[in-house]
């Protein structure tokens, strides 16, 4: 089966996360911090999210296709 999501654990000062999965649109990847959608983020290029606040300390990141 193939990647459709990447997690993380926010260190409070990272803001850019990778992700290791294709996808057709860029609205068709999301993220959720702690299970609370997000839109805060930009792409830093093709496979990286920019967050515009850092993560807090603990956060669980989750960064995922929705088709």
């Amino acid at each position: 089966m193939a990647t459709i999501e990447n997690t993380y654990t926010g260190d409070g000062s990272t803001t850019n996360y990778a992700f290791t999965f294709e996808y057709l649109e860029q609205s068709d990847v999301k993220a959720t911090l702690d299970s609370v959608a997000t839109t805060a983020f930009t792409f830093a290029n093709a496979t990286t999210l920019s967050f515009t606040t850092a993560p807090g300390s603990g956060v669980a990141i989750r960064i995922y296709r929705d088709t």
